[in-house]
């Protein structure tokens, strides 16, 4: 059975709901946040429409997605991390964005991790992707603790990106 939530030492990792939609606004409307991600969301509106076709829609299709990543200590969502099925390179990549506020701290490293092995246990996946792009240095230092080696540089959503790669 697959698990809808995961625990780290400083960490809960769960399903999102449409309770999450403010977070999502606030992840998806902070311009350093997604620098080398999605385009701005314009209000909750649209972060509701990102949040149902996004994770939400992941769950129902795969039975998996991004999980709401929240600290233990406060209970506050304060990013996600997670698994997400890439059709357009059929394969799953591992994926995150936390609210600036919580940048430098190990956070994405400690779900990454756990998001890792839940791929692993869980999904039964052999091969493992993060699409990363070549500026994003955050990103690829997280993706080579995970054990990641940096694959070809492919052109995705418009963008050119390293496909770092791991075997499970």
């Amino acid at each position: 059975m697959i698990r809808t939530q995961l625990e780290t030492p400083r960490l809960h990792l769960r399903l999102f709901t449409r309770d999450d939609v403010q977070v999502m606004y606030t992840l998806c409307s902070d311009p350093e946040v997604i620098k080398y991600a999605d385009t701005a969301v314009k209000d909750v509106h649209e972060a509701m429409q990102r949040l149902e076709q996004g994770p939400l829609a992941d769950y129902q299709k795969y039975g998996y997605g991004r999980f709401a990543v929240e600290l233990k200590s406060t209970g506050k969502v304060i990013g996600f991390c997670g698994i997400k099925y890439l059709p357009e390179i059929e394969l799953p990549e591992v994926g995150f964005r936390y609210l600036k506020e919580y940048w430098g701290r190990g956070i994405g490293t400690e779900a990454a991790l756990a998001c890792v092995e839940f791929a692993r246990s869980d999904l039964k996946i052999k091969k493992l992707v993060a699409l990363i792009m070549p500026e994003n240095k955050a990103s690829i230092n997280l993706s080579l603790k995970l054990g990641m080696v940096r694959g070809p540089l492919i052109r995705i959503y418009d963008v050119d990106a390293y496909q770092y790669e791991m075997m499970l």
